[in-house]
């Protein structure tokens, strides 16, 4: 157990205030947004452990280097990316919140998977338009993709992409897992490093996207690997737009039709905010599929986005190990 009451600042977060509650007999909780910049300057340099979802706005270099005591960084997100580790001291704890978006996220991935199968965009499209007519069964057909036998490619094999894999498999999916290490799950094939990313993309009919935006996976799929994927397959992608270069996807829709991007993430603008308009014209496409980065925020209106949060800081006020500890040389 820790000796004394803690100080925990809580940031940005969608989460109700009641979440946590638990925590009160831990730590005595200050909001940033209640605080003025006189209370700001007094409470700071007493805080212990920080919770945000996304960078808090306004805790710029010099409020954090009033921060003596911080030793731990609660994410309420599962990326980090957006964590300004260049103020974080060396000996501050960076814990994400993986887990705590796995099965909602996955739904969702799988929901673009089968509006851009089934062609339910395209079909709603022309409908709202008035440009479809009765066509013969067999050209209607062509147009719905049938799932079973097919094979699933998992892009990082965590939290979501193991809750992907899973849901799949009841369409009678074959699933093939990227990631850094092993999967040892009953009837996923586990393949690692360049080669192994290779032959995935060349023998799915549907690669997912679920990796976190590291030094590592920006940009990670970009000409060759596209042109090692199937004409006629689809790319879905929740993980973040950076892991995709956006020229390269923009091009390869426009040269393969057949080819679907259906995506909930985005590539951000000039500010660095996600941007759902892009200076391509993605949205002119007929392949392309694309949804408001929408999924994450599913999980928080079920509580678990705050249930994992509260989790981990549960451990760190009762002296245990901690759970997503992050490496933070993936983010320098």
């Amino acid at each position: 157990m820790r000796k004394g009451r803690a100080k925990l600042l809580v940031g940005q977060t969608a989460n109700r205030r009641e979440e946590f509650d638990p925590l009160k007999r831990f730590a005595d909780i200050y909001w940033l947004e209640d605080m003025d910049e006189e209370q700001q300057a007094r409470v700071l340099p007493q805080i212990d452990c920080l919770y945000s979802h996304g960078w808090p706005k306004g805790l710029d270099a010099g409020k954090v280097s009033a921060m003596k005591k911080l030793r731990l960084y609660q994410a309420g997100n599962a990326g980090v990316n957006s964590i300004r580790f260049d103020l974080l001291g060396k000996d501050v704890v960076v814990c994400s919140n993986a887990g705590g978006y796995s099965d909602e996220v996955a739904e969702f991935a799988i929901g673009l998977m089968l509006a851009a199968g089934k062609s339910i965009v395209k079909f709603d499209r022309e409908l709202r338009a008035g440009a479809f007519a009765h066509q013969r069964l067999d050209d209607l057909g062509r147009c719905v993709a049938f799932f079973r036998g097919k094979t699933l490619g998992v892009v990082g094999y965590g939290g979501i992409g193991r809750a992907t894999g899973r849901m799949a498999k009841p369409f009678g999916m074959k699933v093939l897992a990227f990631g850094r290490h092993p999967v040892s799950d009953k009837g996923v094939k586990s393949l690692r490093g360049r080669a192994g990313l290779l032959k995935l993309l060349r023998e799915s009919d549907v690669v997912v996207l679920a990796v976190p935006l590291t030094n590592v996976t920006r940009g990670m799929i970009g000409r060759e690997e596209l042109g090692a994927m199937r004409p006629g397959g689809t790319l879905v992608n929740v993980a973040r737009g950076e892991v995709v270069q956006k020229e390269a996807i923009y091009d390869y829709l426009v040269k393969n039709p057949g080819f679907v991007y259906a995506t909930d993430v985005w590539w951000p603008d000039k500010q660095g905010v996600e941007s759902f308009s892009p200076d391509l014209p993605f949205l002119e496409l007929e392949n392309f599929i694309g949804t408001p980065h929408c999924s994450g925020p599913s999980a928080i209106i079920t509580g678990t986005v705050g249930k994992g949060v509260v989790e981990n800081l549960t451990r760190y006020f009762e002296g245990r190990p901690l759970k997503n500890v992050v490496d933070r040389s993936e983010y320098s």
